[in-house]
């Protein structure tokens, strides 16, 4: 009796689990575009005393598909979510154009920082965005290195660094 319930139990398990989805994108992906947008996305916090006082969140946008790597071969591009505790209320001052918070590349200052809406067409393809982050596109020189270390800086509360591989 007790051989039989084990190797009832035994079945069933090895059923359900050889049945079972390996791949969460499967069930969860958008589509192939959300589902690299994700794949290339890192997020970083600079914390004070437990407390968020910035968060960024990155999407490498050069090695997302054919069409991006055309698109985005004059340099390195970032579609980039910031949120800034205590922020300023206008755009010219707040976000990455706050005089106390710096984003850099491998060391390297940005060479343009665009701000988006919510409406623009890359905002609505890419993954986390809410309407608490100001959003950018931000694009540096090109580098030859394979390690892509994007750092972003607060004057008073410190640093986080996202690091992103350029290789397939």
């Amino acid at each position: 009796m007790k051989f039989k319930l084990l190797i009832s139990v035994f079945l069933i398990i090895s059923i359900f689990s050889g049945c079972a989805d390996k791949s969460a994108f499967r069930v969860f992906s958008k589509d192939k575009l959300y589902e690299e947008a994700i794949s290339n996305t890192k997020k970083g916090e600079i914390l004070s005393s437990l407390e968020n006082k910035a968060i960024i969140i990155a999407t490498y946008l050069n090695k997302m598909n054919k069409n991006y790597e055309k698109k985005y071969a004059d340099g390195e591009y970032f579609f980039v979510r910031v949120f800034i505790d205590n922020d300023f209320d206008e755009s010219s001052r707040a976000g990455l154009f706050n005089p106390k918070y710096h984003i850099y590349l491998n060391e390297n200052e940005p060479v343009e920082i665009k701000e988006l809406s919510m409406e623009d067409e890359l905002a609505k393809s890419m993954p986390l965005v809410k309407k608490w982050y100001r959003i950018y596109l931000v694009k540096f020189s090109k580098t030859e290195s394979q390690t892509l270390k994007l750092i972003f800086k607060s004057d008073d509360y410190g640093q986080i660094r996202l690091i992103f591989e350029k290789g397939e």
